[in-house]
Order: structure tokens, then sequence, then C-alpha cells
């Protein structure tokens, strides 16, 4: 007989001595390896297969997963016609069927993989998962925990794409404040109509067309009133931005809020989402749909048939919340700025989001998120605004991973710093509309009731 053991982890001169016990047993009891060495699996190379086993003195006794049913082989092992080998791969599965961390998680998410070498691989990220959320919470409160994703390779996780053009130069004006600084202690448009709900970006790299969405969408409908409260189209960003020159994006393969802003510049407009609804793959990779496939709702957007499409928004161009920064440490931005233009509205802002598939909810913490440079950053969201008395003061931010993620689709992250380096790139689209003063004066009590809302009560009116 011969024996090789590449895995290392097994001396042979063991396995000989199991197998002679093996073949000298007298009852038919189950000879099980597990009980006599670690566990192990087995590849019986005449029959081309890598399987674990529980060997009988008369049979084989083959099983094919924890799950699976069993089937006997009713022939005697002969040594001289096979050859064994110990795997490093039964290790890692055989621990993974007795780990009850691990049967709980796949309960928990409906876990089910192809082939056993696919859960020994899934089986491998998740522990590196649980090793990576222990040393993250012991940096601050437990925010991180189990997801689905803690099973998952890094391109299957929750989609990101902020790519900016090598060498982008931030040259557009800072945000004016349209009222007196009020410094309001709380507050929260995220109740309000200036937000629409959660979207999800799925597989697609987008996360700057929803953000750009969603900050279009808050300047309609504060300048507008709550009759301008509508969802419009990430899809036509994502898929109509042009890919080169200053501003170019491409697709789900990533791209910037500036970019967006001034594609939809160019544009009609933005419409909105029943026009041109979301086509991309929630769930797989998929390649960005093309824009001359909307040609026809974007050319309707503002023509003859605008009453028929419905809805859309207008962009004349955009500011920064607060100057941003667009290499280095970020370690000095001004918050104070990003949080008196949050008294007014949200913000679409760009993060390093490294750190953000294992959320859970909570409060992250600076040293949690990591680097706040500007060369970390991978993912665009948007602020919807703070609480600084709270236990734990925090910026309130929007996310496009579904409502399932987090806080409801919400992250919170330490208010003292540039957590997550949220105040590098935050941006106001500028919307124009053409109201008549009656449309003006109830826009503007709608503004303040929203207002109202967002500070629970604590201001009655902004101008």
């Amino acid at each position: 007989m011969v024996i090789r053991n590449k895995s290392q982890l097994y001396d042979t001169a063991q396995i000989k001595v199991a197998l002679k016990k093996l073949t000298s047993a007298e009852d038919t009891s189950d000879f099980d390896l597990n009980k006599n060495l670690a566990p192990v699996d087995i590849e019986l190379y005449d029959a081309a297969v890598l399987i674990p086993i529980v060997i009988r003195p008369n049979g084989l006794h083959v099983i094919l997963t924890k799950r699976s049913a069993s089937l006997l082989c009713p022939c005697w092992l002969i040594a001289s016609q096979a050859m064994f080998r110990v795997s490093a791969a039964s290790v890692v599965l055989a621990s993974a069927m007795s780990d009850p961390q691990w049967e709980q998680y796949k309960q928990d998410f409906g876990k089910v993989y192809t082939s056993d070498a696919d859960e020994q691989q899934r089986y491998g990220i998740f522990k590196e998962a649980l090793k990576r959320i222990e040393v993250g919470n012991a940096l601050g409160e437990k925010v991180f925990g189990l997801t689905w994703t803690s099973d998952r390779l890094e391109h299957e996780k929750h989609g990101k794409g902020l790519k900016k053009p090598t060498g982008f130069s931030a040259s557009a004006p800072l945000y004016e404040k349209k009222s007196p600084l009020m410094n309001v202690a709380a507050i929260n448009w995220r109740t309000t109509d200036a937000v629409t709900p959660i979207k999800n970006q799925g597989q697609c790299g987008s996360c700057w067309a929803f953000s750009a969405t969603s900050a279009i969408e808050s300047q309609l409908a504060l300048i507008g009133g709550d009759d301008y409260s509508i969802e419009l189209s990430p899809q036509q960003i994502t898929s109509c931005t042009p890919s080169t020159g200053t501003y170019g994006s491409d697709g789900c393969n990533g791209g910037f809020t500036e970019g967006a802003y001034e594609y939809v510049k160019s544009a009609p407009g933005l419409t909105n989402s029943f026009n041109i609804g979301y086509q991309q793959s929630l769930t797989q990779t998929s390649t960005t749909v093309t824009c001359n496939t909307f040609k026809n709702q974007i050319d309707s957007m503002a023509g003859a048939d605008a009453q028929l499409s419905g809805g859309y928004a207008q962009v004349s161009g955009y500011t920064y919340a607060t100057p941003a920064c667009t290499s280095g440490a970020c370690d000095t931005q001004d918050l104070s700025k990003l949080a008196a233009a949050l008294e007014e509205t949200p913000v679409s802002i760009c993060v390093n989001a490294g750190n953000w598939n294992d959320y859970t909810g909570g409060v992250m913490s600076s040293a949690q998120c990591g680097s706040m440079a500007a060369d970390e950053q991978d993912h665009c969201v948007m602020a919807t605004g703070f609480n600084s008395t709270a236990p734990t003061p925090y910026w309130i931010v929007r996310n496009s991973w579904a409502s399932t993620w987090g806080e409801k689709g919400y992250i919170y992250l330490e208010y003292d710093k540039n957590t997550c380096g949220l105040a590098d790139d935050a941006t106001i689209p500028t919307v124009t509309l053409n109201l008549s003063p009656e449309e003006k004066a109830k826009a503007t009590a709608s503004r303040s009731a929203m207002f109202h809302q967002a500070t629970q009560g604590a201001y009655k009116t902004i101008v």
C-alpha cells in the first residue's frame, strides 16, 4: 500500500496503524477515523473522487456532505489497488461541519453552497470575518457583526464605485448659506419629504450616481416644496454620463458625483424613476445599460410629451459644502461648514467604506472606519443630518445598499472627526425651478415645515 501525506498534518505511520486496526477488526461496527485520528478525507485515485469517508471492515461508507444521504459501496477496500492522500482541505470541511456558529450562520442567511470545495472556501472567509469583527469592535462600540457578506469574496460584496479622473481639480465654489447660522444641536432630514426612501445599487459600481441623484432629489424638494418630492433616475446618470473628458465616468465600473452633475447640467434634465427605472442587476455583476436604450425617454422629458413623462430636475451646477480635499491625509477638514450646510439641506458625500460590509448598527468611530485620506475613498453616499448631543455624537449617513443593511439603510459616524473622510468631497447640486410667486410662497412654507420636522420641533422656521 502506498500512502502519500501532502498536508503534513498527520504522521503517515499513524495512518497505517489506523488502517491496520480497520483490516483486523472482527465486528462490523463503523470504524470512524475521527476516533483514531483528526478528521480527514481520503482521495480514492482509481475512482477519481475526493470525498470524506468513514470506513467499515466490510465496505466503504461514503458521506458526500453533512446534509446528504450516505451511500454504501459493498466491496472490500483492497490496499494494493488504492492509493490514499490526506488532504488539508478535509480539515477545513470537517471543522466547518462541526462548527455550530457556522451552522447557525448558514441557517440565518439561507446559505447553500455548490460543492464541498465551495463550502470549504466560504468557511475560510467566514473565519477571517470573525477575526476582523473582533478586532474592529475592540476599537469602539460593537458596530460590526456577521452579515450576508461574511462568507463572500470581495467582488461579491455590496457594490461601491467611486472613481475620479487622475488629477481632477475641485474648482467649484463653496456653498453659500441662504439663512443665518442657527447652530442646531441635531437635525435629521430623513424624516422629511426632502429625503426619498432608501435605494439599492446592487452589484453595479454606481454609488456616485445614487449619491448625486439623492442630492438632486433633496434640492428639488427643498426648493419646490413637498409637491416636488419625487424619486429620480440613478440609471440615467449611470448610463449616460460620458466616459471621456474632465468629468468622465464609466457607469458600473465607477464614476464621481461632480461628473454626474456635469452630465445632468448638459442634458434636458434628470427624469423620474418611473420613466427610467433601475435596470442593473441587484445580485450579479452586470454590464452598464447603454444610454441609447433611454433616448426616447430623455428626448421627451422636456418636450411636447413632458406631461406624460412626469417630473424631472434641471441642474445648473454644484458647490462644495466645505473645501474639498483631493490629496493627502485630509485630517483637518472644516466640519463646522459641513454641519452648517446640513442645517439647510442634505449633502452628497464620498467616503472610505472599506469596513462598511461588516457594519450592523451603532456609531462607527473614526478608528473603526479607518483612513480619511483622499486616496482611500471608494464610495459615495449622502449625509442627511447629525446629532451633536447624543451620548456618542454622530453624523447620519444614507447609503445605497438597500434598507436591509446597517440601520435600515443608514450608518452613524463619529461626529467630532472627519470619520471615513466624509468631509473630503461634500457637494450640493444647484437645482433650477421656474416657480410663480404663489408657488414660491408655498415652497417656502413647505421648507419651513420640513425644517421644523427635521429638528423635532426645536426650531420653527428656516428662510
